[in-house]
């Protein structure tokens, strides 16, 4: 009986069931549909830029100063609609990607 005993030390049934709960399969990123009960990926939800960082990249590329600020669909996509008056008096009017950050006209 002391064999038995001395084979298994408590640390180490300890690191066996660890190792054993850390190896099963991770699923947190399954989501199940309710009628056939799929697996399906959850998509990762990309940060958005704000308004205030479509302001920043605007002004550090033109200069001058932003007029106004708008939420708009171009192509498909959410884009921020941006209005500036540069140094040399001029009107412009930019689209700014929400997920990417890319500057279009």
């Amino acid at each position: 009986m002391k064999l038995i005993c001395a084979a298994f030390r408590p640390t180490q049934v300890v690191v066996v069931l660890l190792l054993g709960i850390f190896s099963l399969p991770l699923q947190a990123g399954v989501a199940y549909d309710r009628e056939g009960f799929q697996p399906e990926y959850l998509r990762v939800q990309r940060k958005e830029i704000s308004r205030d960082q479509a302001a920043a990249i605007v002004k550090r590329r033109y200069g001058g100063k932003i007029l106004a600020i708008s939420e708009v669909q171009k192509n498909g996509r959410s884009m921020y609609r941006v209005k500036g008056l540069s140094d040399k008096s001029q009107v412009y009017v930019v689209y700014v990607d929400k997920q990417s950050g890319r500057i279009s006209r």
